[in-house]
């Protein structure tokens, strides 16, 4: 992966999923904070860009239950749920909109030097529209959050239909349920992507590739 530019996209680490009392809590996912903190902590020390996708839901939001959705509420936009855990809050965020964005405004966020986080209304980032626009010079792509069969899901297989080289850290997501991980894990891996583990990614593998 020499002279590659290495990306890490950090999927949905807010409060309502991570926290157990949180409004769509993924079991065990508070399990997760140090590794968290540690993939963090590594991208910012080696100058690695961490982009990710946030929820931002609203009352009109179709995958909502209370408009005949699948999800409770969660992630309300200015909730406290929706809010990241302190192991993963930028300290100088970029948010990038669900809506298309010119050319300009696109040019203008990929100067950003910060941390860049991609609202979305479902759980799929890429309904995000500018994401793929704004990926493409990065790659490999190392996915980490939650939930496994959800969206990380979701971000491994986008990546990959962008032809993305894909490495999905197996000991940093959780899932929903673990029949829908097994599902999702299997899709994974079909889809071409890899699985790393948060060691190996300390020991510098990433850069040795």
């Amino acid at each position: 992966m020499k002279n590659r530019r290495i990306l890490f996209f950090d999927v949905d680490t807010q409060k309502d999923f991570i926290e157990p009392d949180g409004a769509l809590y993924v079991p065990a996912a508070e399990t997760l904070k140090p590794t968290f903190k540690q993939m963090i902590l590594y991208a910012r020390t080696h100058k690695i860009p961490i982009w990710g996708s946030v929820d931002a839901h609203t009352e009109q939001d179709q995958e909502l239950s209370r408009n005949n959705g699948p999800f409770p509420d969660h992630c309300m936009q200015g909730s406290p749920g929706q809010q990241k855990i302190p192991e993963t809050a930028p300290p100088k965020p970029l948010w990038i909109k669900n809506r298309i964005y010119s050319e300009e405004e696109l040019q203008r966020a990929m100067k950003h030097t910060g941390e860049i986080y991609f609202e979305k209304q479902t759980y799929n980032m890429f309904d995000n529209p500018n994401l793929s626009k704004m990926v493409t010079g990065y790659d490999p792509v190392i996915i980490f959050g939650v939930a496994t069969d959800y969206c990380v899901l979701a971000a491994a297989l986008g990546f990959r239909k962008l032809d993305k080289a894909v490495f999905v850290v197996e000991d940093a997501i959780k899932p929903v349920s673990s029949e829908g991980e097994q599902k999702a894990l299997k899709e994974i891996r079909e889809s071409g992507a890899n699985f790393i583990k948060t060691d190996a990614i300390s020991d510098g593998l990433l850069f040795r590739m």
